[in-house]
């Protein structure tokens, strides 16, 4: 202006122009000057900074190490100096990126893009300048999947159950697993990598893609009752990553086998007699099922109704009632055995099992009768042909076909080995059990028995007998069985006998006897003889040849020796007895048999003195010695007669010897202190009852003779 004063006709812009150059002239009107003004253009800090053109998306993979670079940003600002400075900042980046100076954007961290699968940045870019100014830019980092995740099932283990007769192709479970990758990563495909135990074949199926196992050929419950399959799961990432779950398949029994018996036939040989309740046979019967399928139970049938036995459900048979050989010896019987399964296995109904059975057992029966080899039924697998043989047991006792048996023989024409009589016996037992031999009991000198036939004989010309008599025979007959059975027949022979025997006394009779004296009607024993006539020359009657005054008696019939009154050793100490025994006969014979009776002590007799009174005259001063032997005597023996002593009294200045009477002092005696003493000696034995006799001593009685050993002796010292 006309001042001189430069000024803008508009705003000024550093990034446009920076400097001017202003020619100016004045001129007063005359002269003129020229001047040059440079003006320099002061940045003002107007221009926030700009990014330069960059994609706003970047994938990376995850996994990558910490340092990566995964994009550069530029950005730019026109203004100078600090305000055309720029610094870059990042944000979003969750501690797991950043930018450097640069504008180089890196990683601090991997990246999971399991766990996050982008982030969202934003980088600021400021300037310097006062006031600071900053543009942004938003960046989407998207993280891209590595095959870093292997499938996972849902379970390490899948237990399913499934029934032998399972249809085919069926559905048995699914086996599932998850793969946290994406993409081809995380497309899984199933496979069967192994089975156990192993068959020829693969017996399940696992679908490709679902995982769903099915079944591909039939289970059979009695060949494997489990098997177990490891499926495995892979991805289809390069590499690709698996995992295997276990799967254990239970095959359930369905009942689809009968029961089997081990042979078609049977032959059972049991004893007779057995008690009701007894077992015979225990079956081995099989059912390749298990539990109610293969619990078995049995029936028994008999094709003519005539059953003792019955079955129990552990396949033994029972007697129940009485089986006796003898009344029948065989049994046809028929075993059914059925499971409990649902549907119960058997060939036929049980109404026409009976039926087909019975007609099974006629058929054999009649096949068997008419030709040597064995009929074998049509095998139906739950039931069995049983044929119980009856074993014979020796139960039965040879019974004689008669009550009794007689004979006579005539002495007169009497011959060793001439026939008496023949016994018979017969038995209901069969074999050796009904085979019988003879015997008499109580072996006798003139008859004898044939052991098998039965026929008694003489085994004498019976000489030895004079008058008629009757004998008695016990014959035995017995079996073979074991153990052997016996019954006994009475046979009476009638013989013609003399008195021709004596009585006999037994040479076992004890002839030396003792009783006890003081004891009355003392039972001394029977004393009896035999005699081996018979009849009234047997009857045999006892006496005694002397009976002491009365002191013995025999009973006559008997032969019973008594005593009659009490004995007296010390009168008579034995006795010599003669017993006579004569029998009935004529003429009467007689034996006779002699005892020798000794009489035992008893302690009835006491001790004795030979006086009551014993006088002594014992010199004073005399040293210890003997003054008198009273010595008792005892009518007694023995241990009865042993004879002790003792002094009953003053004691203290005389002894008596315990076994001898000796009596002697014990110490000088006094004349002046003791002139006389008095005492009573006792003798006793020991022996029961306790017996004594006393004799009185004085001086025993005791005196003292004076000795002259004193001088007189003044009543005062002095007078």
């Amino acid at each position: 202006d006309v001042n001189g004063t430069i000024s803008t006709k508009m705003k000024l812009d550093f990034e446009s122009k920076k400097n001017y150059i202003l020619n100016i002239s004045l001129s007063d009107g005359n002269a003129t000057d020229y001047a040059t003004v440079f003006i320099k253009v002061i940045d003002v800090n107007d221009n926030s900074p700009v990014f330069g053109e960059t994609s706003t998306t970047v994938t990376i993979q995850e996994n990558m190490p910490a340092g990566t670079s995964i994009a550069s940003v530029s950005a730019t600002d026109v203004d100078e100096g600090f305000n055309g400075v720029v610094v870059y900042t990042l944000r979003g980046g969750e501690g797991k990126m950043d930018i450097t100076t640069s504008g180089s954007i890196f990683l601090e961290k991997e990246l999971d893009r399991e766990n996050q699968g982008f982030y969202n940045l934003t980088v600021i870019a400021s300037d310097q300048g006062q006031p600071m100014l900053s543009t942004a830019f938003n960046l989407t980092v998207i993280v891209a999947d590595e095959n870093d995740n292997a499938p996972v099932f849902s379970s390490s283990r899948y237990e399913v159950n499934v029934p032998e007769d399972e249809v085919l192709g069926r559905a048995l479970l699914t086996v599932s697993a998850t793969d946290l990758d994406v993409g081809a990563n995380a497309l899984m495909k199933y496979r069967i990598v192994s089975q156990q135990p192993p068959t020829s074949s693969p017996v399940f199926l696992v679908n490709l893609t679902t995982g769903q196992l099915s079944l591909r050929q039939q289970l059979d419950y009695e060949t494997i009752k489990q098997f177990e399959v490891e499926v495995e799961v892979s991805d289809g990432g390069h590499p690709s990553l698996s995992a295997e779950t276990h799967v254990v398949v239970h095959v359930l029994d369905v009942n689809d086998n009968p029961p089997e018996f081990n042979q078609a036939a049977y032959d059972i040989f049991v004893f007779e007699n057995l008690q009701k309740g007894s077992p015979i046979y225990t079956f081995s019967v099989t059912d390749k099922d298990e539990v109610e399928n293969a619990r078995i139970t049995y029936y028994l049938s008999a094709e003519d109704g005539d059953n003792p036995c019955s079955i129990q459900q552990d396949g033994t048979i029972l007697v129940n009632g009485y089986v006796d050989r003898e009344t029948k010896e065989k049994y046809e019987l028929v075993v059914v055995a059925s499971d409990n399964g649902v549907p119960q296995r058997q060939v036929m109904e049980r109404n026409n099992f009976f039926f087909i059975c019975n007609a099974l057992l006629f058929i054999n029966l009649s096949v068997r009768a008419f030709s040597e080899p064995r009929f074998s039924p049509v095998t139906c697998q739950n039931f069995t042909y049983v044929s119980i043989q009856i074993l014979d047991v020796n139960d039965n006792p040879p019974q004689f076909t008669k009550a009794q048996y007689s004979a006579s023989v005539c002495i007169a024409t009497a011959q060793e080995g001439a026939s008496v009589l023949l016994v018979s016996a017969t038995d209901l037992d069969a074999g050796n059990n009904s085979v019988i031999s003879y015997s008499i009991m109580n072996h006798s000198g003139d008859f004898c028995i044939n052991n098998r036939t039965g026929e008694i004989t003489l085994s004498s010309n019976l000489g030895h007998i004079t008058s008629d008599t009757v004998v008695t025979l016990t014959v035995i007959a017995t079996d073979h069985g074991v153990p052997q059975l016996t019954s006994n027949g009475k046979v009476t022979v009638r013989v013609n006998d003399i008195n021709d025997n004596p009585p006999v006394f037994s040479t076992f009779i004890q002839t030396e006897l003792s009783a006890p004296e003081n004891s009355s009607s003392l039972d001394l024993g029977v004393f009896s003889a035999t005699d081996l006539d018979i009849g009234v020359n047997a009857l045999i009657r006892y006496s005694l040849q002397d009976d002491f005054a009365g002191t013995f008696h025999i009973n006559s019939s008997t032969g019973k020796l008594m005593t009659e009154g009490s004995l007296d050793r010390e009168k008579t100490d034995n006795y010599e007895l003669k017993i006579i025994a004569t029998d009935s006969g004529e003429p009467p014979q007689s034996a006779s048999l002699v005892l020798r009776i000794s009489v035992e002590d008893a302690n009835d007799n006491p001790p004795v003195f030979p006086q009551k009174s014993y006088f002594v005259t014992v010199k004073e001063n005399e040293p210890p010695h003997v003054i008198l032997s009273a010595e008792a005597t005892d009518k007694d023996i023995g241990y009865n007669a042993i004879i002790h002593y003792t002094i009953i009294g003053d004691d203290s200045s005389f002894h008596v010897g315990e076994l001898s009477g000796n009596i002697t002092t014990l110490q000088p005696l006094d004349y002046e202190t003791h002139s006389q003493y008095t005492f009573i000696l006792k003798a006793f034995n020991p022996g029961e009852p306790h017996l004594q006799d006393r004799a009185h001593i004085t001086g025993t009685s005791i005196t003292v003779e004076d000795v002259n050993e004193e001088g007189p002796i003044f009543d005062k010292p002095s007078y």
